[in-house]
């Protein structure tokens, strides 16, 4: 057993340093505006919070940054918006600021940290080992580089979190609020991004567990299934409402994969090798891991082989879109994976030899100085992997336009990175597809009046020039044009017939 005389509020407490460490190691990137590995998913997400907060407030009305979508509008009703819609409605009391989408995602962050340590007490780990696991937990190097970002993944992991401290503890007392507590975790974690509705596996095993074992339907079984699956009834209104509308990957999983098997072998390695022991732990706690697997058969771990169970099919099933690039599509792993590694650290400190203290110490000292260095790059122009001239002149991008006109932007295959950095909304193009016909009807029908481009051979076409008027700032590789007037284009065409 371990004894350091502490009491649960300076165990508390300690945790409660641990964020704030975290918190201070992110301070340099709090006040930068959205780059990095995934600006795109997090310039969507920002969007949103940006359109809430100036257009339309109504949590239905998702809106992003193009208007050329199959709907001819900005609307895009993806996960249900509660993270972004309540930080929109924080940014317009105190004002729009990056750091306000980071502070509150690091919030989100901070609660989903303080649900993992419940949930290792939870499951009967000691305060100590509870409190390393908490804390190791902080600096994966996935939810270190995330717990600032904005992506809803963040709050989905939260609501897991808190589902899964509610419903272990349900298991063990058999009263109702610790169903209605992880029903609403579940909404939550559900409503912000539908795959953690996998997390829902451990009480559908458990009712098949409990089915069997009782050879009948009781009242606290019919009461257990009953009430989360009528507080899960707004997301499931919510995704049967929206998914007709949805035309990604995500959809189609592994059943539209294209990948050839050579290139599968190379994925599956590389998930292997970097994916889990880098991005989701790190080496060093690579360590408690393997000798919490071990020590799993002291516990009861029936929920936790669930877990596993499902989130290896949910990586088999998305393997294509997950490939190498969508690490934060692997935050569903982050539970079990460190509940293992908890376990690992629980043994260690039974270890009769005193070494023990410096190995866990050693272990999280390691774990934050490498996660620090390693993620630190990730928040750099050069791993947005886009034009570096969008992030170094955005200012000048900014303000060479008013803020309510109406742009051809181009081009930008993710439709949200650059018009997030300029600030402008319109019409995104990329590939070389924008052509005069597009243009004129953009300028005649659709108020187009400017164009941020940084394609010269689009710029060439004979078509695009004869729509432009002059060009209004050449900032590094991007230009601004004014569009000619609907009027300069009648014009035009009078004196040409």
């Amino acid at each position: 057993m371990i004894n350091f005389n502490l009491k649960p509020t300076h165990i508390f407490g300690i945790l409660l340093c641990s964020i704030l460490l975290s918190l201070l190691l992110h301070r340099p990137n709090i006040s930068t505006e959205i780059r990095g590995i995934h600006a795109w998913r997090q310039t969507q997400t920002a969007w949103n919070i940006r359109n809430f907060v100036r257009h339309d407030a109504n949590i239905l009305n998702p809106r992003i940054s193009h208007f050329n979508t199959t709907t001819k509008t900005n609307l895009y009703r993806y996960e249900f918006p509660i993270m972004q819609w309540s930080i929109a409605m924080l940014q317009k009391v105190v004002g729009e600021h990056v750091a306000v989408i980071r502070l509150s995602i690091f919030l989100i962050g901070a609660f989903t940290v303080i649900g993992f340590f419940n949930l290792l007490k939870a499951i009967d780990l000691d305060d100590i080992s509870a409190l390393v696991g908490a804390i190791l937990f902080q600096f994966s190097p996935v939810f270190y580089y995330y717990t600032i970002n904005p992506i809803p993944d963040n709050l989905a992991l939260m609501g897991t979190v808190w589902y899964l401290y509610f419903i272990m503890t349900y298991f063990k007392t058999s009263k109702t609020k610790y169903v209605i507590g992880a029903s609403l975790g579940l909404l939550i974690a559900t409503w912000a991004k539908l795959p953690f509705l996998m997390f829902s596996i451990v009480s559908i095993v458990y009712f098949l567990r409990q089915l069997f074992q009782q050879k009948k339907l009781d009242k606290s079984l019919i009461s257990f299934t009953l009430i989360q699956f009528l507080i899960l009834i707004p997301a499931f209104a919510w995704y049967a409402w929206v998914m007709p509308t949805w035309e990604n990957g995500v959809m189609k999983g592994i059943f539209s994969n294209q990948v050839p098997w050579a290139e599968t072998k190379k994925v599956i390695f590389y998930h292997f090798h970097t994916m889990f022991p880098k991005l989701l732990m790190n080496y060093a706690i690579l360590i408690p891991f393997f000798i919490g697997l071990f020590a799993m058969r002291k516990h009861k771990t029936w929920w936790l082989l669930s877990i596993i169970g499902i989130t290896f099919l949910y990586l088999g099933l998305e393997f294509n879109m997950i490939s190498y690039v969508h690490d934060y599509y692997m935050m569903p792993f982050l539970p079990w994976l460190y509940v293992i590694v908890a376990f690992g650290v629980q043994a260690i400190f039974n270890f009769k030899h005193k070494a023990k203290y410096f190995i866990i110490g050693g272990l999280v000292i390691a774990t934050i100085f490498i996660t620090n260095r390693d993620i630190k790059p990730f928040w750099s122009i050069e791993r947005s992997y886009f034009n570096p001239d969008t992030f170094i002149h955005s200012e000048a991008l900014r303000n060479a336009v008013p803020d309510d006109e109406l742009c051809i932007i181009y081009d930008d295959l993710s439709h949200y990175i650059f018009s997030y950095t300029i600030d402008k909304m319109g019409y995104v193009f990329y590939s070389n597809v924008l052509n005069g016909a597009w243009m004129d009807d953009l300028i005649r029908n659709k108020n187009a009046t400017y164009m941020y481009s940084n394609n010269r051979q689009v710029e060439q076409d004979s078509l695009v020039k004869l729509h432009t008027d002059s060009l209004i700032l050449e900032a590094g590789s991007i230009r601004v044009f004014k569009l000619k007037t609907p009027e300069q284009l009648d014009e035009m065409k009078n004196t040409i017939e």
